[in-house]
């Protein structure tokens, strides 16, 4: 009897295993032709990804330096992948109705963001973004320059402290609490105040650690589980994580809808004529009341999950990339020298604060930002889920239906046929002349097509706020060197041991000036 069970079971693996392939025979063929790693039965090619977060990014680059713009396949265990980085390619399946699913694997970054549009289902997300994308306009982008302004003038009052020591500190400790800070007020309208706080602030670490767990289970394949996820939060003693991440949006959330609904009896009961006056200034959270109000059928937790999305994004991607654009200024003092001329042009030896129309003259400074971005993506990872097949044609494949495409950004952008030099810092890859050679998706920062970064403007006017703000208060320096820069992997991308620089009180003459009078 225990043969025969035995036997049976062997039977069934047997059919079951043949049943796999069959359905998975196209897969198979275009993985017997393409090149890629060494693979393996059950754990494809999950060996390479093992090891420390330094280890892993070090193995995606390599990886991206070994094949350069090819793709190449992987075994994401029984699940198969193509690793895509040539910008043609990149162009084909970001913008493909095929490929509208995020990969399996943020289902994970549910426990702390939901089903917000950064994991929300293509259903969902197409619903949600319908509504949400004509928000993000030039009139509300430019309604949250006040707040730049307040959080970066509190943000210059705290730093002023390390001002002339010789000791380096770490950017993080200061610019983290702004980012926080300034989302937490223009998305909800919610004054954080974690830059005046002495101690850490609850909310802002537990984002930090949260979005670090979620990404560690890529990589943990013991972790997909979710029992065995829930076992190993608890024995770490980080299971209230999560709900520590959630509680206080959604406490923000009751307290908002609450004033938004008495305004709107406030605003019925008045003429016609004063409503304008009422809805003259709003936030993110507003949008999404008034898209409700409006018939949007949003429930209480699709808000939450958008303002999670929201602040989880523009949160910790705007402050890492700040500290990177601050550290590279530091190393690179001609490029600094540049930046600051630039910004001298504009406000002259004033203390007028920034607006809108100014970032747009801040021309070398967006150079300088974006190439932090290409030298440092923050998502070092991009993951795609094909719903019917599709051809690339840098190589012409067909990548079948069920594949997972995986996108780097650092090997698109690291690519030496794309950017000479790669690994230096140079800002002129993005004057509008080498622009205007490349491909557009040649640069992948904000990912790309319908389902890209529906906050990149945003980001982009925060970052030129603050970085601005802070050169024309400090002049940056730092022994560290471009090659002592070391990186660790989760969710984002971040400098091992962090952005150690000194600061300087500034000079307010431009460069140009302080060498006219020295040659007097």
């Amino acid at each position: 009897m225990i043969e025969m069970i035995f036997y049976l079971i062997v039977v069934i693996l047997v059919v079951l295993w043949c049943y796999f392939k069959w359905n998975n025979r196209h897969v198979e063929k275009l993985a017997a032709k393409m090149p890629g790693p060494p693979t393996y039965p059950i754990i494809g090619t999950g060996f390479q990804f093992i090891g420390s977060s330094e280890q892993i990014i070090s193995k995606i680059i390599g990886l991206a330096r070994e094949y350069n713009l090819e793709p190449f396949k992987i075994w994401l265990g029984p699940y198969f992948g193509v690793v895509i980085s040539k910008p043609e390619d990149l162009q084909i399946v970001l913008n493909s109705s095929k490929a509208l699913q995020k990969g399996r694997m943020y289902e994970f970054f549910k426990n702390y963001a939901g089903e917000g549009l950064f994991t929300a289902p293509v259903d969902k997300w197409r619903r949600h973004r319908r509504m949400i994308t004509p928000a993000f306009n030039a009139k509300l982008l430019e309604q949250f320059f006040p707040v730049f302004n307040e959080k970066n003038q509190i943000l210059i009052k705290n730093v002023m402290k390390e001002s002339n020591k010789t000791q380096a500190f770490d950017l993080w400790q200061y610019i983290a609490p702004t980012a926080l800070d300034t989302i937490c007020q223009t998305t909800m309208g919610y004054n954080l105040d974690s830059q005046s706080n002495n101690k850490e602030c609850e909310f802002g670490e537990a984002i930090v650690i949260g979005t670090d767990l979620d990404a560690m289970r890529i990589y943990k394949p013991w972790l997909y589980p979710e029992i065995l996820f829930s076992i190993y939060l608890k024995l770490s003693g980080q299971q209230s994580i999560f709900e520590t991440v959630k509680r206080f949006p959604l406490q923000v959330i009751k307290e908002k809808k609450y004033e938004f609904d008495q305004k709107k009896k406030t605003i019925a009961k008045k003429d016609i004529t004063d409503i304008g006056d009422e809805n003259q200034s709003k936030l993110f959270l507003d949008i999404l009341f008034e898209l409700n109000h409006d018939g949007g059928n949003l429930s209480d937790s699709d808000i939450r999950d958008e303002v999670l999305t929201m602040m989880a994004g523009g949160f910790e991607t705007s402050a890492i990339t700040v500290c990177f654009c601050l550290l590279m200024i530091a190393i690179h003092q001609d490029i600094q020298d540049k930046v600051y001329n630039e910004i001298y042009d504009i406000f002259g030896e004033s203390d007028q604060t920034i607006t809108i129309d100014d970032t747009s003259r801040l021309v070398y400074l967006e150079q300088v930002i974006k190439e932090t971005l290409r030298l440092y993506p923050i998502a070092p990872v991009l993951l795609r889920e094909i719903q019917d097949d599709i051809k690339i044609i840098s190589s012409d494949y067909v990548l079948p239906k069920g594949t997972t495409c995986a996108i780097f950004p650092m090997a698109t952008h690291h690519s030496p046929d794309l950017y000479p030099n790669p690994w230096s810092f140079n800002p002129e890859n993005f004057s509008p002349e080498n622009n205007a050679k490349r491909h557009r998706y040649s640069f992948i920062a904000f990912s790309g097509g319908p389902r890209g970064c529906i906050g990149s403007k945003y980001a982009m006017l925060s970052m030129k706020a603050v970085v601005s703000t802070f050169l024309r208060h400090f002049s940056v320096h730092t022994d560290v060197k471009l090659t002592d820069i070391k990186l660790t992997l989760g969710l984002l991308m971040r400098s091992v041991h962090g952005y150690q620089v000194t600061i300087r009180p500034r000079d307010r003459r431009p460069t140009y000036k302080r060498d006219q009078n020295q040659q007097v």
